[in-house]
């Protein structure tokens, strides 16, 4: 249970040197913005005196990534997001993500970088096509939760809920500050992602944009309020890149 899991957490972590918690909350792999040689999109380094595996995330949820001319031909081209949603079938979008998380435990990744759940609100949003909610909320719901559980209890993968929040354009996405009052936050923007968190999503990415004024990713209200305490999320947060 919950209690039993968070005991031996805190056991394993009053286990590790003061180097090895910094190993867990830094990610390796890159030069500036290159991508190294052998690496995958994400790799936080395991600790194996522990037993800890590294974590090996790849992007992303519409199908292992190609980042390296020598992959081309060696990953499937799977259907978009918006596609599946499109069919307002919930098993055929648990059979899509567990095929998808087999191909990226197959390829040494445990971790996919999705399932990406914004609603759509602007028509331009270069990702829209990548979002399974579409328009709808409680499309979102039901898709998102499918996919979740495809991917980690259909292919043993974990899986990262994005992009908490509020990420509803690409243009100055790193600049650009949603301005959201509380109940349309709830009614409107949330349910994907509480969906994901029943669901048991391992790990929430949280987004470049600023939300009612705070950066997303340094968001007090947005992540200790409404993600842990509101939504009762007790996996982990991570940036996005």
């Amino acid at each position: 249970d919950a209690d039993a899991r968070h005991a031996w957490a805190a056991d394993l972590v009053g286990q590790m040197t003061f180097e090895e918690k910094l190993r867990l909350v830094n990610g390796v792999g890159y030069w500036g913005a290159l991508q190294l040689d052998g690496y995958y999109v994400g790799n936080v380094l395991g600790i194996p005196r522990l037993g800890l595996p590294s974590i090996q995330m790849q992007d992303a949820m519409q199908g292992f990534r190609t980042v390296d001319a020598r992959m081309i031909g060696q990953v499937t081209s799977w259907p978009c997001a918006l596609a599946v949603s499109a069919t307002w079938d919930e098993n055929a979008a648990w059979q899509w993500a567990r095929a998808i998380g087999a191909e990226f435990r197959a390829k040494g990744a445990n971790m996919v970088l999705g399932p990406s759940v914004n609603v759509h609100r602007v028509a331009f949003n270069g990702r829209n096509a990548e979002y399974i909610s579409g328009e709808d909320p409680a499309l979102g719901v039901v898709m998102a939760a499918a996919y979740v559980r495809g991917v980690q209890e259909g292919a043993g993968v974990a899986a990262v809920v994005k992009h908490f929040v509020l990420n509803q354009q690409e243009t100055n996405r790193q600049g650009v500050d949603s301005q959201v009052d509380n109940r349309t936050l709830w009614e409107m923007y949330y349910p994907p992602f509480e969906a994901a968190v029943r669901a048991g999503v391992a790990a929430v990415m949280c987004s470049y944009n600023f939300a009612n004024g705070r950066q997303a990713c340094s968001n007090a209200q947005t992540l200790s309020g409404d993600l842990k305490g509101g939504m009762m999320f007790d996996g982990w947060v991570m940036s996005d890149w």
